[in-house]
């Protein structure tokens, strides 16, 4: 018995391509179509054809609005009447309350204490209240379903939801129709709502594309659940990826990491960082340390290996704080 029949999750049925189509008909103007750039530099580095998803030009600069939508709009109407809320270290907190500012919702976030001021004012500004906890996950999780219970609000989860990977899977079918010829997709990889929607849409839309999903060595829980068979909790280490911290894989997006991708690929803090750099001096692009670990295992993992093939790597954030990113250039160049 596979992962995905013992969790009683039946992906063929409940994450089939049309219902995919669906979500992105209905996100399509809510939506910024982002640019796939073309990398001369990458390019050249790995010996194939390396194209960018500029999903750091999202409208809140971040993939986590497709998840935010997707999630809210089969809710809507209660959610309208109740309020919503959710956990969020701060892109889908970002993406929740654009989302709810824009169909009326009132959103509620609760952050942990050590949580980015610029992440955290971000929200604010786009109308969530965010309520702070202590600086633990745990933490987080019962403070959301306390005020899920006690308050009755909607409870909308970032990456462990059906709606959430439909919304995060409408970026796979901007990758296929950007470029129907794609060879592989290199997709950062926390709960594992990004990786599952896009490894659903392209595998079952081009079969003989490949799907890597890519964490940093300090939080490898998608990594280590794949060779355990199951998801596993693993405690985190800090990261300069703060935005890659689940310590466990959702059951959904677990069964379908392992229906359809390939591997698991994992690099370092230093890589992690030459990567944001690369990006910024050869691309200039601003990606936040978590939307470029795709790069960082481009240069790992691949160059040598994807020579004439077109491969495609999700740059999935773009929310960085001017003066971090100056002292990552700095100890780059260090």
């Amino acid at each position: 018995m596979d992962a995905r029949e013992a969790e009683g999750v039946n992906s063929a049925d409940v994450f089939r391509i049309e219902q995919f189509e669906e979500t992105r008909a209905r996100l399509r103007e809510k939506l910024r179509l982002t640019p796939l750039l073309y990398s001369d530099s990458l390019s050249a580095v790995s010996g194939g054809q390396v194209y960018l998803k500029a999903e750091s030009l999202q409208l809140t600069h971040s993939f986590k609005l497709r998840a935010a939508y997707g999630g809210l709009l089969p809710r809507l109407e209660e959610a309208r009447r109740r309020g919503a809320v959710t956990g969020s270290s701060g892109n889908f907190a970002q993406g929740l309350a654009y989302a709810g500012r824009e169909l009326g919702v009132q959103v509620t976030v609760v952050m942990l204490e050590r949580s980015a001021r610029y992440k955290v004012e971000a929200t604010r500004r786009l109308g969530a209240e965010v309520v702070f906890c202590a600086n633990e996950f745990s933490e987080r999780t019962a403070r959301v379903e306390r005020i899920h219970r006690e308050q009755g609000k909607v409870l909308v989860h970032s990456f462990d939801d059906e709606g959430a990977i439909r919304g995060d899977g409408t970026l796979g079918l901007e990758l296929v129709e950007q470029l129907p010829e794609l060879d592989a997709v290199l997709v950062p990889a926390s709960g594992g709502g990004l990786l599952s929607g896009v490894a659903a849409v392209v595998k079952q839309l081009r079969p003989q594309a490949k799907i890597y999903g890519v964490q940093p060595e300090h939080v490898p829980s998608m990594r280590v659940s794949r060779e355990r068979g199951e998801p596993t909790y693993v405690e985190p280490r800090p990261s300069v990826a703060d935005g890659i911290v689940a310590a466990c894989p959702g059951r959904l997006t677990f069964a379908l990491v392992q229906r359809y991708v390939e591997d698991i690929l994992l690099v370092s803090e230093n890589e992690i960082v030459q990567a944001v750099v690369h990006l910024l001096d050869r691309e200039k692009l601003v990606v936040e340390p978590s939307g470029a670990l795709g790069v960082a295992a481009l240069r790992r993992h691949l160059s040598g290996q994807i020579a004439g093939r077109k491969v495609v790597v999700v740059l999935t954030g773009g929310n960085l704080e001017p003066a971090r990113l100056a002292e990552m250039v700095k100890s780059a160049s260090g």
